[in-house]
């Protein structure tokens, strides 16, 4: 009679968050997410036909607590430049915790799965529509194109200083706040 696990799918979600977090979608195997999930790799693939169906779903689930947190900050009554450098720190804090799953952001759509541009598009657009606030408020005219190109930059800038200065999260938040700022002063 097979040994029956309670909550097989909430741990075999952990192990792949910890080891896509870990070692990015490339270095990590299914016999390597079976090994730490301590399951065997049959039983990895009842639950998930591949490892890009584990991924997808790893990915989604962990972007989804960011989605509100964003969600949250977008409805907040604040002035819209407070409102960007909560989004700023919210993404980069949220990144940094997802290691290889956060760099997925900037990379071109590795997949043809549209889930990681949808969530991408979400946070883009949310940062473009704090932008277009600051613009109105400060009386600048950055033309659509210019503002997704800036919410790109940040998000950009955010994944690159996880990467090169992980260690300084406070200097890489408050350069690229600041770095936003000197776009609306005049």
């Amino acid at each position: 009679m097979p040994k029956i696990i309670e909550n097989l799918d909430i741990k075999i979600f952990d192990s792949a968050i910890k080891l896509f977090s870990e070692y990015g979608y490339k270095k990590v195997d299914m016999k390597m997410i079976a090994k730490e999930t301590k399951i065997a790799v049959g039983t990895l693939y009842n639950y998930y036909p591949n490892k890009k169906k584990l991924y997808a779903e790893v990915f989604t689930k962990s972007w989804e607590d960011t989605l509100k947190k964003a969600d949250d900050i977008m409805d907040k009554d604040i002035d819209s430049k407070q409102k960007i450098r909560e989004m700023i720190t919210i993404l980069y804090e949220e990144t940094a915790k997802r290691q290889g799953i956060g760099k997925e952001l900037i990379k071109e759509n590795v997949f043809e799965d549209n889930v990681f541009l949808e969530i991408k598009e979400k946070l883009l657009n949310d940062i473009q529509s704090i932008i277009k606030d600051i613009d109105t408020n400060q009386g600048i005219k950055l033309d659509d194109n210019m503002q997704k190109k800036l919410a790109q930059t940040i998000l950009i800038l955010i994944i690159t200083f996880i990467n090169e200065n992980k260690n300084e999260k406070d200097e890489n938040v408050k350069f690229i706040i600041e770095l936003l700022e000197c776009t609306y002063s005049g």
